[in-house]
């Protein structure tokens, strides 16, 4: 009888790995796919791995490169932008984004920005979210010795040293935690879509019967700005404003 428990609990855990490893071996079946040029099987395998709540740069990179092989550029696109979402700081999917971009039809120059959005823009954009992290750790840490300084030292320069020290140490330590803020906010926030529709006509309202406004085509990317129903409001990098079906688009 405990024997058979025994060959039941292994069967159960050979079982549960066997489960496990199946998103990494549809990966690699995946990649050989892609490398023997069966883009359409190779799309199948990793949307096969996301179906199975598994995400990765490196799976929506080459999931955007086997789309962009069969010439789907919207989709291309979406998941170029979900990888550099997870990892901004890639050159390589900057590169093959840039390609794919200009790909589409629509050529929309970005409005003007105010000059704090882009010194802030600028300033985050120096390190990506991890890094921001340990910085703050570090100016917190050693703002609080220079405090420790001030408040176990004896001599008046050291007093002085450690409550100016720490005080500016803790000043930036402030700054930093924004920083780091702003670029958690900007990485998990999805207000951005990309139109995976041939054609859209873009409404003044929520309804097929709005003034026409203008026409975006497959693989522009938008920002979201509001729902209603089966309609999203959206607005371009220009700032042009309008209202598509919400099925004419994909969350980033």
């Amino acid at each position: 009888m405990k024997l058979n428990k025994l060959i039941a609990l292994a069967f159960i855990l050979c079982s549960s790995f066997s489960k496990a490893d199946e998103p990494g071996i549809a990966f690699d079946s995946a990649n050989s796919a892609y490398a023997a040029g069966r883009y359409e099987q190779a799309i199948k395998l990793y949307e096969q791995v996301l179906e199975s709540n598994k995400e990765s740069a490196a799976l929506y990179f080459n999931l955007g490169n086997a789309y962009f092989k069969t010439d789907n550029i919207s989709a291309a696109i979406l998941n170029y932008e979900r990888a550099k979402k997870l990892d901004p700081d890639d050159e390589d999917i900057d590169v093959n984004l840039k390609i794919a971009n200009q790909k589409t039809e629509d050529k929309i120059e970005a409005a003007p920005q105010l000059f704090l959005s882009q010194w802030e823009n600028s300033i985050t954009g120096l390190m990506n979210e991890r890094e921001w992290s340990l910085l703050l750790i570090c100016l917190t840490a050693a703002s609080l010795a220079f405090f420790a300084l001030y408040v176990l030292s004896q001599g008046k320069g050291w007093k002085q040293l450690g409550f100016f020290g720490g005080t500016g140490l803790m000043l930036f330590s402030v700054f930093t935690f924004f920083m780091a803020q702003s670029k958690y906010n900007s990485s998990i926030n999805s207000d951005a879509a990309i139109i995976t529709s041939a054609t859209v006509t873009v409404t003044g309202s929520p309804s097929e019967k709005g003034t026409r406004l203008f026409v975006l085509h497959e693989g522009t990317k938008v920002k979201i700005t509001q729902k209603e129903n089966e309609w999203t409001e959206i607005k371009i990098a220009n700032g042009n404003v309008g209202w598509v079906k919400s099925a004419s688009l994909k969350e980033i």
